[in-house]
This record gives structure tokens, C-alpha cells and sequence, in this order.
């Protein structure tokens, strides 16, 4: 008997529930009952159903258009804080690398970014690619380590911008 079947019966026991009721059936009957069919109905298709348009709504002069800002919605907030999370990481990548005399192996940064910034490995690739394309570090290929330039060590050291306050 396991441990999963023993630790049923004792919740089965505490919640009063008799033995043989909570019991699974016996396997002794391996019959299996066909279903009831079901008679289908014709493949001749439908005719398309006319929606009736919705009313166009009055336009009024009076109202001023809203602002874009206004207009934010949860998917914009959520892309929003997808992209200060993807840049809080890009600076402690930078660093991590000046921290480490300026040279990290891909590896160190790759474990670094997915274990501290839960990084997957596609978003890693972007990271380092906006780091090359903005020549915050060099990488060299062959020995397979980043080596931070100045402009991503003065990145590395700028404090993060404040957050915009959201309009309640």
C-alpha cells in the first residue's frame, strides 16, 4: 500500500466518510460499457446569421476628445513595468560585469540574469543584443566574455528613474 492511498484514508477517516463507500472499485471488471450515440445531425450548412449594426452614437461638440494618457489600460501598465524590469536588469548585468573587473562570462551573466531576474534564455538574448547595439559592452566571441565599456559602466552606476504614479 503507498503512502499517497495510506494518506487517503486517514483524511477519508477524519472526514467521517465510511471505508467502503471511499474504496475505488474493484479492477477485477475491466469491461468497458460502450457510450450512448448520439444521432447527428445534418452537414448541410447553416445560412449566416445578419447582425444587426449598433446605433452610431451621437457626436457631440461639447465633449473634448480625451487625452492618450487617459486611455491607459492593464496591458499598458503591464508593458510598462515588463520594460523598467527589463532595464533594472540591463543595469545590474552592467554591474555585474564592473563588479567582476570589467570581464563576465556569458555564462555568469546568463545564470545571474535568470536566477536574480527570473531572465529566460529568449529575453536573455535581447538583453545582450541591446547592450551590443548600444555599445554598453564588447564581446568577444571566441573566449566567450563581455567586457564593459565606459559609457555602460556610467550606465551601470545611474540610478534607476523614478516611476510615473499611476492615476487612480
Amino acid at each position: 500500500m503507498g503512502l499517497r492511498t495510506r494518506l487517503k484514508r486517514r483524511v477519508r477517516a477524519l472526514l467521517g466518510q465510511p471505508e467502503a463507500a471511499a474504496a475505488p472499485p474493484a479492477a477485477a471488471s475491466t469491461r468497458v460499457e460502450p457510450r450512448a450515440t448520439v444521432p447527428r445531425q445534418s452537414a448541410a450548412p447553416t445560412p449566416p446569421q445578419a447582425v444587426p449594426a449598433a446605433p452610431a452614437a451621437p457626436v457631440s461638440s461639447a465633449a473634448p476628445a480625451a487625452p492618450a494618457a487617459a486611455a491607459t489600460g492593464p496591458d499598458d501598465e503591464a508593458k510598462a513595468k515588463a520594460a523598467r524590469h527589463f532595464e533594472r536588469t540591463r543595469r545590474a548585468v552592467l554591474k555585474l560585469i564592473d563588479d567582476k573587473g570589467g570581464t563576465a562570462s556569458l555564462a555568469e551573466m546568463h545564470d545571474y540574469s535568470e536566477r536574480k531576474y527570473f531572465i529566460g534564455h529568449k529575453r536573455f538574448s535581447d538583453l545582450m543584443e541591446t547592450l551590443l547595439d548600444e555599445s554598453l559592452i564588447d564581446f568577444d566571441h571566441a573566449s566567450g566574455q563581455a567586457h564593459i565599456t565606459d559609457n555602460g559602466r556610467t550606465l551601470a552606476h545611474t540610478k534607476m528613474p523614478p516611476r510615473k504614479k499611476r492615476a487612480s
